[in-house]
């Protein structure tokens, strides 16, 4: 798969935040991901391969810095093996949501995806965020038991994705970060807002 870069480590793969000149990497990951599980995006493949360089370029830069976005990515051994984005919700700027989760098969069970988290975590509080909430197909057991093991609730009932032709199906997990954000009225209500696409377009 895909050749990459340097920096931190975690959980037997290093683990980094993508760079502002990776779109090739982050469309070569992204297009891996959705070519391996699509049941688990609401984007498709034939979206994502046709998009523009542009829009890489853009999502690469948005990724790459701030505190508002970020895209990580596993490597091992030079190889790109996995991927994850964070980004701010519109509708809960408090929060931060973690999307696009994908670790290679051949990588899965070898804690790629728990650095993965890791990171995105580590990110979320450095950004002052009150918490992490996710969206998890309620089929996928195996990613569910991952992000239990980090913190993460189930906080609703499973929702469609009406804006996905295929109509599927997330449940809403929720990490609280802050404890002192539990004792504001409009956070369990924000926390649960209704799921909307990035503008990053990283789900």
């Amino acid at each position: 798969m895909t050749r990459s870069g340097d920096q931190a480590q975690a959980g037997g793969a290093r683990v980094r935040r993508i760079r502002a000149d990776d779109a090739g990497v982050l469309r070569e990951v992204r297009l891996a991901a959705l070519a391996d599980a699509p049941e688990a995006f609401w984007r498709t493949y034939d979206d994502e391969v046709a998009r523009p360089v542009a829009d890489w370029e853009a999502r690469a830069r948005l990724g790459a810095s701030g505190d508002a976005d970020a895209t990580f990515l596993a490597e091992r051994n030079g190889l790109v093996i996995g991927s994850v984005s964070v980004h701010t919700p519109s509708a809960a700027r408090d929060l931060r949501e973690l999307a696009a989760m994908w670790v290679a098969p051949a990588a899965r069970g070898s804690g790629v995806s728990d650095a993965l988290v890791t990171a995105a975590l580590d990110w979320a509080r450095s950004a002052g965020a009150a918490g992490v909430r996710l969206w998890v197909v309620p089929t996928n057991a195996p990613a569910r038991r991952m992000y239990d093991r980090h913190g993460f609730a189930v906080v609703g009932g499973p929702e469609p994705a009406t804006v996905d032709p295929a109509v599927k199906v997330y449940v809403p997990m929720l990490l609280t970060l802050d404890g002192t954000a539990t004792a504001d009225a409009g956070y369990r209500e924000r926390s649960c807002s209704p799921w909307s696409p990035p503008t990053s377009g990283e789900d």
